[in-house]
């Protein structure tokens, strides 16, 4: 199933590329400080510096790589100096065009896709990484739909990197508490359905979807999957004070009379 949130990021694709994926005050096109090409893939090698420390701790393997929503390449670049192959997914042609155009390392392979598979076969990739993309997808269907090609397309051993925003209910939490943010996020959706009918009638509505995911929801989903070793692991950036919630999950290793599992 093709996520409805596909809409607003080709949107942004042709609308402002740069400050659609680091959305800093002012740095939007017509900002007073509009982002720079140098600046850009900078702040991207700098994130990368910062991220890749933690993946190491956990455990990664540097062989071939699949990142999910790659935008205009903010990070693709220090990716493809770090894995030996890297294939770059987006739902945006417009996005994925200025990336390749920025980025020609014969180490990378852009795809533009559907928003719910990774071109990749079975058992074929040692890592999975992704920043600052499924906090923005429309429900945690679209969530687990990915959790599940990412599984498949992981080589046993390998391991995956998502950023996305979680919350866990307060201890004594009740149920009219649960109500009112089930409501509030009701509302944000058909909100976001009435912008997504704007632009597909050609107008322009701004539209950025921002969503967290249950502690329990990724434990549960992750381990039903096969994962093993989840953490979640929260930290800052040298570019940025605001905590970035990161969800590290490993596919098991073949036991010696185990058959390859394929799916």
């Amino acid at each position: 199933m093709t996520p409805r949130s596909n809409i607003e990021w080709q949107f942004w694709g042709k609308q402002d590329p740069l400050w659609a994926v680091a959305s800093w005050k002012n740095r939007n096109k017509d900002g007073a400080n509009p982002w720079r090409d140098k600046d850009f893939y900078e702040l991207g090698r700098s994130d990368w510096d910062d991220f890749v420390t933690h993946w190491e701790k956990y455990g990664v393997a540097n062989d071939v790589a699949v990142e999910i929503g790659c935008g205009a390449g903010r990070l693709t670049k220090s990716l493809a100096g770090y894995f030996k192959k890297i294939h770059a997914l987006d739902v945006s042609e417009d996005m994925i065009s200025y990336a390749a155009k920025n980025i020609q390392n014969s180490n990378v392979v852009f795809n533009v896709t559907s928003g719910s598979t990774i071109p990749v076969e079975n058992n074929s990739i040692t890592a999975v990484f992704s920043t600052h993309v499924f906090q923005h997808l429309e429900s945690v269907d679209d969530v687990s739909a990915y959790f599940a090609e990412i599984f498949r397309a992981l080589a046993p051993g390998g391991t995956m990197m998502i950023h996305l925003p979680v919350h866990s209910w307060p201890y004594g939490a009740g149920e009219l508490i649960k109500r009112v943010f089930k409501l509030h996020k009701l509302v944000e959706t058909y909100w976001s359905r009435l912008k997504r009918y704007i632009l597909k009638r050609g107008g322009s509505a701004s539209l950025m979807r921002m969503h967290s995911y249950g502690i329990d929801y990724l434990y549960s989903s992750l381990s039903g999957l096969g994962f093993e070793d989840i953490e979640v692991c929260v930290f800052s950036t040298k570019s940025n004070d605001d905590p970035h919630p990161f969800v590290f999950a490993r596919k098991p290793q073949l036991q010696n009379d185990q058959p390859e599992r394929r799916l």
